[in-house]
Formats: C-alpha cells, sequence, structure tokens
C-alpha cells in the first residue's frame, strides 16, 4: 500500500510540475513579452504570489514522495537509479527556483511596472534562463519516472516489490 500511494504520488506529483513549467514557459512567458511593460509586469507579480502558494508546496511534497519511492524500489537497480535521477532533477528543480528565480522575483516586485529599469529585460532573460533550465529538469523528472514505471511493468508484471 505505501509502495503504491509514494509510486502514484510521484508520478502525479511529477506530472504536474513538469506541466506546470512547460505550459508556463511555452505559453505564459511568450505572452508576457507581447503586451506592454506595464501589463507583463503587474501580471508578473501577480502570477508569483499565486506560485508561492502552489508551486512550491507541490515541489516539496513532490520530493518527499519521490524520496519515499526511490526507498521503496531500492533493490530494483533500474527503477532505484531512474527514481533516484528523478528526485535529483527535482531537487535542482527547487534550487533553481529558490537561488535564481526567486530573488529576480523580490527584484521585480519593487520595480515600477510603468518606468522599469533601463536593463529590466536583460533581468528577465536571466529568469527565463533560469525557468527554461528548471522546465528541462522537471520534465526530465517526470520522464525518468515514466520510464521507471513502464520498465516495472514490463519486467515485475507477477512479482510484488
Amino acid at each position: 500500500m505505501k509502495v503504491q500511494f509514494s509510486r502514484i504520488s510521484s508520478l502525479l506529483l511529477t506530472g504536474l510540475i513538469a506541466g506546470t513549467f512547460f505550459y508556463g514557459t511555452f505559453t505564459v512567458i511568450p505572452t508576457f513579452y507581447e503586451v506592454p511593460s506595464d501589463i507583463h509586469l503587474s501580471f508578473r507579480t501577480a502570477l508569483m504570489r499565486h506560485n508561492v502558494i502552489i508551486v512550491v508546496p507541490l515541489v516539496v511534497v513532490a520530493i518527499i514522495a519521490l524520496a519515499f519511492y526511490t526507498w521503496h524500489v531500492r533493490k530494483i537497480k533500474i527503477a532505484r537509479t531512474l527514481c533516484f535521477i528523478a528526485l535529483i532533477f527535482t531537487i535542482i528543480s527547487l534550487v533553481i527556483t529558490r537561488l535564481g528565480s526567486v530573488p529576480i522575483n523580490m527584484q521585480i516586485k519593487t520595480w515600477n511596472p510603468i518606468a522599469p529599469p533601463v536593463n529590466w529585460l536583460q533581468i528577465l532573460a536571466t529568469w527565463d534562463f533560469y525557468n527554461l533550465i528548471r522546465t528541462i529538469t522537471s520534465i526530465g523528472s517526470f520522464i525518468c519516472l515514466l520510464i521507471a514505471e513502464w520498465w516495472l511493468v514490463k519486467h515485475l508484471q507477477n512479482k510484488s516489490y
């Protein structure tokens, strides 16, 4: 039962994180750059308030679930390795968020949306880079878990792990 819970929660949470970052990177961020700077920055600041409530806890809970799942499959080398890589990718996403994106977000909150600093687009380009890296690591985490699940189903159909 514990294995199934950690398995399902790991897949669900990493899938939600990957989907969130994918959507943000390829839909929300490009849209920001198509509107005037005051709308862009006002919306970005509002989005940050909501992300702190949803995305950060989602990533933290995913890390916990992945740690449990990695522990549960520890005797199965391929699954353990893939789950561990997924865990590392998710931790990297959190670290990038905390050390890369959050400081820039805190800076953006101080800007006047009508008159942002002269180098605001350069600062946002740095944020976009951090966001792309965490998007890649989040998708990589989800893919690792999908491959681990495929392997487990294929090789262990009649065994309990």
